[in-house]
């Protein structure tokens, strides 16, 4: 099942939305942006065939959900800022959080690493916890 954008954040897929980032302006860093996205959008749509996950866009980085719901808490954020890079940035679960709203980030030098970037951060939010696909993508990412 294809990450789906919350109904009331957008009518646009997030493919949609990271193609006119795409269309931008003439500089080159929006092109590479928007591409990098979709890559990332694809990878997460080819693991997850079976599992709802919501998304949104905020400041044209993608946020993960659990549910249908904008106002929701967030489980993970990522980023291209024009490179090869993810930035990747999860929510601490509130028992295993030093402070409230604590966050964990990394960098992930290519697709590839951000793919296994993706399985810890879903993990590590607890917000699948129990999902078989993330546990076979965990797997195949050792």
């Amino acid at each position: 099942m294809p990450i789906t954008v919350c109904t009331k954040h957008s009518k646009k897929s997030l493919i949609e939305l990271y193609k006119e980032l795409g269309e931008y302006d003439k500089n080159p860093v929006w092109k590479i942006r928007s591409t990098a996205m979709i890559e990332l959008i694809n990878l997460i749509n080819e693991n997850f065939e079976n599992t709802q996950i919501w998304g949104l866009t905020s400041h044209d980085r993608l946020v993960l959900l659990t549910e249908n719901n904008w106002e929701s808490n967030w489980f993970v954020i990522i980023n291209n800022i024009g490179n090869h890079e993810y930035y990747f940035e999860y929510l601490i679960p509130e028992y295993k959080s030093p402070w409230r709203n604590g966050t964990v980030k990394g960098v992930a030098q290519s697709l590839n690493e951000a793919k296994k970037y993706l399985a810890i951060a879903m993990n590590e939010t607890e917000g699948w916890k129990g999902n078989a696909e993330l546990e076979k993508l965990l797997e195949t990412t050792k």
